[in-house]
């Protein structure tokens, strides 16, 4: 039945679009795509299964075969399978990867030598008629805790990161970056406690603790030799607590009756395995990583007989990344003009406690715009390659949806038609958009509050909900490509009538929706919502030929 419903819904769809492919001019995909948002027949429903979250549910062909027939059971037409995760580690079988059994990275050793989960997911889905589409993370390529991956094998595609660090400093000039303030002492940092916060030290015996009244040292206590008591935070001062490394410079620099300095700051650029976080980024214009990243998206498409390809963290880590000799000399080139005062003319770095707090320098407009041309070149080259082999193939991407933060990734997702009036965007930052390079987009609406009411309530602009997000970006791609709003489905933990609103709102206000992830569909075990909510059948707008030469034929 559904197989009829589908063909007959495909003839109705070609002879409704044949006539705009024909002659519209100028706006006729606007007009299309704006009225497929009303068509409750026309909805892509994808579901994303995570590469490391999903290891335990996707580990052998019997478990797959489980998961992709609950799949078309819920009457989902297509599979996000991520086979590059943010680690650089592969779940299939490449010649040019590492694959996930070789990682060092916890858990990842329970992934099976050999396995080729992408192979073994086409096969299932074939059965079903689902589409198979292979996420690549793209500029990601290590875990930073436990230095693995291929950044960490070619440490010259890491990307530089710009930051600014509190200063302790001792008598004699050696100087040590504080870790924290007020936070949790993690290994090998040294964190400044205060007294607004605390009355004794927090921290466990495992390090050395200093204290300081009116910025002289007034005790030191190496707890771990002395197994003594955590220090008091006097009134008038602060405790310096170190472990590991951190506590051998305390122990080898300060003294009871020296001065001790911890309010300076300096700036630094470090690159990214020395930067606090868990994703290892890689520069996006280095040219070795640009032909790394389209290799890899070459060996997918010219092995597996795949419908398409997915790019995600295809961006910068954030704001404070790439500062690198490369990314000046390029930034100076796109401008026409030497940067003498680098990078303060980009921005300065002032520091409230531990938060780092950006002052726009003169350039700080051209630099946002620089950023986002380097992702749109990406883009135009990936797609290029992609349809140069076979222009049956999608390609598409995941962002968020907050369109007025997501400059600080270095990405514009928008059409280039549309023209952002915000304090960050210069006069031609419209012309660095990328959403008429794709075959559709996924956006992720991921907000507990469903409706504007509900985000209104909460005294939050009218994007921190499901519903004012699709608004926002059913405007910012204007139409230059069908929308799937994304749902995260932990944020309705508890909660499956907000979840059942939620997935509603996106079918009145977009294209269809990517449900994120299957790990939770399973912990939840709501396939039986997922089931109820999909039980129309539908075609996917991404699915009609017609509309995808529309779209295309717009670039």
């Amino acid at each position: 039945m559904r197989k009829w419903f589908s063909m007959l819904l495909t003839i109705v769809l070609f002879l409704t679009l044949a006539t705009p492919i024909q002659a519209a001019p100028g706006r006729g995909l606007e007009k299309v795509l704006s009225n497929l948002v009303k068509n409750e027949n026309i909805k892509g429903r994808v579901l994303w299964y995570d590469l490391s979250a999903n290891i335990h549910n996707l580990d052998t062909p019997e478990k797959v075969a489980n998961i992709v027939e609950k799949t078309a059971n819920a009457n989902i037409d297509t599979i996000v399978l991520d086979v590059k995760n943010y680690t650089g580690f592969v779940g299939y079988d490449s010649d040019i990867a590492p694959h996930m059994s070789t990682a060092e990275i916890a858990d990842y050793g329970d992934f099976p030598a050999g396995y080729d989960l992408l192979e073994t997911v086409l096969v299932e889905a074939d059965k079903y008629g689902l589409e198979v589409l292979a996420n690549i993370n793209v500029f990601s390529e290590g875990n930073n805790t436990y230095k693995d991956g291929p950044a960490f094998d070619h440490p010259e595609w890491q990307s530089q990161f710009y930051t600014a660090v509190q200063i302790v400093e001792a008598k004699n000039g050696a100087t040590v970056p504080l870790d924290g303030v007020n936070t949790e002492r993690g290994e090998n940092q040294i964190i400044l406690f205060t007294p607004d916060k605390y009355d004794v030290s927090p921290s466990n015996r495992w390090g050395v603790e200093v204290q300081v009244v009116d910025g002289v040292i007034s005790q030191i206590e190496d707890r771990v030799a002395t197994n003594g008591e955590a220090l008091e935070i006097p009134e008038n001062g602060v405790v310096l607590s170190a472990h590991g490394k951190a506590r051998t410079w305390v122990l080898e620099n300060l003294k009871v009756g020296d001065p001790v300095a911890h309010e300076e700051s300096e700036t630094r650029i470090i690159p990214a395995s020395e930067y606090p976080s868990s994703s290892v980024f890689v520069n996006p214009i280095q040219e070795d990583v640009r032909n790394y990243e389209l290799s890899i998206i070459e060996e997918l498409i010219t092995n597996y007989d795949l419908d398409g390809i997915v790019l995600d963290r295809a961006r910068y880590s954030n704001e404070h990344a790439d500062f690198s000799d490369l990314s000046r000399e390029q930034f100076e080139k796109y401008i026409g003009e030497e940067v003498t005062n680098w990078p303060e003319d980009i921005y300065e770095i002032q520091l409230d406690g531990t938060e780092q707090i950006i002052v726009e320098g003169p350039l700080y407009k051209e630099w946002v715009e620089f950023r986002a041309h380097n992702i749109q070149s990406f883009f135009k080259d990936a797609e290029d390659l992609i349809h140069s082999y076979d222009d049956d193939l999608l390609f598409t991407t995941y962002v968020g949806s907050w369109y007025p933060l997501y400059y600080n990734e270095g990405v514009n997702w928008a059409s280039k038609d549309y023209k952002p009036e915000y304090d960050w965007a210069s006069e031609d930052y419209h012309k660095t958009g990328y959403a008429e390079y794709l075959d559709f987009l996924m956006t992720g609406n991921y907000y507990y509050d469903v409706s504007i009411e509900e985000s209104d309530a909460s005294d939050l602009p009218y994007w921190y909900s499901v519903e004012g997000s699709a608004q926002l970006v059913m405007e910012v791609v204007d139409y230059a490509a069908p929308v799937y709003g994304s749902l995260y489905l932990q944020q309705y933990e508890g909660d499956p009538e907000q979840f059942r609103k939620a997935i509603r709102t996106l079918e009145d206000n977009t294209h269809g929706i990517m449900l994120f992830d299957l790990v939770y569909l399973e912990m939840y075990g709501w396939w039986d919502i997922i089931e109820e909510e999909f039980a129309k059948d539908t075609k996917a707008p991404h699915q009609i030929p017609g509309l995808l030469k529309m779209i295309r034929k717009d670039k």
